[in-house]
């Protein structure tokens, strides 16, 4: 586990070792670029959607019902944290295939 748990934290401790790096050296040159431009773009996502859960969300002590954002905005970052969270369970499926993802469960 990372020292700083935040979204970011957590996307930096994972993206070496799932081989999502930018830098990364081993793609065919025709679309490394493109490559690059993607993962580039996922981390970015990533770090606008925690912001956005730190800045408009919930979490820190607003009341429920608090709409700092429009629902437009809300939706975009749900499916947007949806669609990096089956990337990077599909990668580290792919990448460690006999590894078991257990899930994780806030109650315990």
């Amino acid at each position: 586990m990372p020292a700083k748990k935040d979204v970011q934290g957590l996307f930096n401790a994972v993206k070496g070792p799932l081989g999502l790096s930018p830098d990364r050296s081993d793609l065919d040159p025709l679309i490394a670029g493109d490559v690059r431009t993607t993962l580039g773009g996922l981390a970015t996502v990533i770090q606008g959607v925690g912001a956005l859960r730190t800045h408009a969300g919930d979490a820190h002590g607003r009341e429920r019902g608090y709409a700092r954002v429009d629902a437009r905005i809300g939706r975009l970052s749900i499916h947007a944290a949806s669609t990096v969270a089956l990337f990077l369970i599909e990668t580290w499926q792919r990448k460690f295939p006999t590894r078991i993802l257990h899930r994780h469960d806030e109650s315990v």
